[in-house]
């Protein structure tokens, strides 16, 4: 009997450092938090997933398992569960309607739990959820764009909310371009913030454009955008032709393939005069010493 319970007390011991050493193994993690708000009012919270091994650099967390919570009142409430990929990014849609606190904000709080890589570490944001709206004439000479920052008060009521920076872009293929040097306006008591665009911004073949306003990485905020279609841009004629026949293009100007195609033609040709010349003596010398 009491070798059974030294067996059972030695074995108990091994499995709880072996629990112990494999706990130890796991990698340090850490999470960076990004909100932002588009312009059909999505919410979206991004997470950066770090992790690193003792005496290591941190590098992108990849398969790590995270999970997004909302904060109501003192309690977390689960709104989805994901996988990083290979860049240790992950992200979630949050719901409309979000739980506030007393000052009007919502909390989101961000874990990476139960892996069995990582460490478990978290993060939280804890934000205001305001709307930023667009104001503009389509047809003003003057191209004059109104944001309005606005916030829904705890009695109910819009309220325009003052001292936010707004910055005014133009939406390009590849990304957003700012409207002009100086492009970040503030806004007044009633939360307008007032910019003209300038001229000569090139647009389509109709001279229409995508102009975008936003609140950019906000302490309070977080990011939010609205973006709205106008027509002042440049008219930019379409091209007849697009793709030209240049050095520098898909097309070779017919004077350099006629160029080209007479030297390799005339290498060639070289190429096989010297063939029928040493056919010739070849054939010349067989009949020699036929003969």
């Amino acid at each position: 009997m009491n070798i059974m319970k030294i067996f059972s007390i030695t074995t108990a011991a091994v499995l709880l450092c072996g629990v112990s050493f494999a706990q130890a193994q796991k990698s340090e993690s850490s999470i960076q938090l990004s909100f932002s708000k588009k312009t059909d009012n999505s919410k979206i919270v991004n997470a950066l997933v770090m992790g690193k091994k003792s005496g290591e650099k941190f590098s992108p967390a990849k398969n790590a398992h995270i999970s997004f919570y909302a904060k109501k009142e003192k309690e977390l409430v689960l709104i989805t569960k994901s996988i990083t990929d290979g860049q240790g990014k992950t992200n979630a849609l949050l719901p409309k309607d979000l739980p506030l606190d007393t000052g009007r904000y919502f909390g989101i709080t961000v874990k990476l739990e139960n892996d069995s890589v990582y460490e478990n570490s978290e993060e939280e944001l804890r934000l205001k959820d305001v709307n930023l709206a667009i104001q503009l004439n389509p047809h003003d000479t003057a191209r004059i764009m109104t944001a309005t920052v606005t916030e829904i008060t705890a009695d109910g009521n819009v309220k325009g909310v003052k001292d936010v920076p707004i910055n005014f872009y133009v939406q390009r293929l590849f990304g957003i371009m700012p409207a002009a040097e100086e492009h970040t306006v503030n806004t007044n008591e009633k939360g307008e913030a007032v910019f003209s665009f300038p001229k000569g911004i090139p647009g389509d073949t109709a001279g229409n454009m995508t102009v975008v306003a936003r609140i950019d990485d906000n302490d309070m905020y977080g990011t939010v955008e609205s973006q709205s279609p106008c027509a002042w841009g440049k008219v930019v004629p379409l091209e007849k032709d697009p793709f030209p026949r240049e050095i520098w293009g898909a097309q070779a100007p017919w004077g350099l393939i006629i160029t080209l195609s007479i030297l390799y033609g005339g290498v060639w040709f070289c190429y096989f005069f010297m063939f029928f010349q040493l056919r010739k003596i070849k054939t010349e010398e067989d009949l020699t010493v036929n003969s």
